[in-house]
């Protein structure tokens, strides 16, 4: 590939890259909710006689939640793995930006 398209190739890297990050950063921050969530639920059911109804309705709750966290560091596994799927291949596709700038260089200094 050219030059411009490697330029082109890298920009659409860092911005995939950035977006993973920031979709990251959206799980990390539901993650949190539903660990406040739960530990809200928890205290609730800590009051309860354990075998009254609405406890066993708050540990389906805190159970549900922790399904949910589940799902979400399944998501979060996969954005990861995509980020630095993309940081290698942004890596390597610097070594040839920089190869193809040494060879127009060296080729106009002759």
């Amino acid at each position: 590939m050219g030059f411009a398209a490697n330029q082109a190739r890298l920009m659409g890297l860092i911005s995939r890259k950035a977006d993973l990050e920031l979709e990251g950063q959206f799980i990390e921050q539901q993650k949190m909710f539903y660990a406040n969530m739960s530990s809200g639920v928890f205290n609730l059911s800590a009051k309860l006689d354990p075998n009254s109804p609405a406890a066993k309705i708050l540990e389906g709750r805190i159970k549900n939640l922790e399904q949910a966290d589940k799902i979400l560091d399944m998501h979060l596994k996969r954005i990861t793995n995509q980020r630095d799927a993309i940081s290698k291949d942004m890596e390597s596709l610097d070594k040839v930006i920089s190869k193809n700038i040494e060879t127009t260089f060296g080729q106009m200094g002759k």
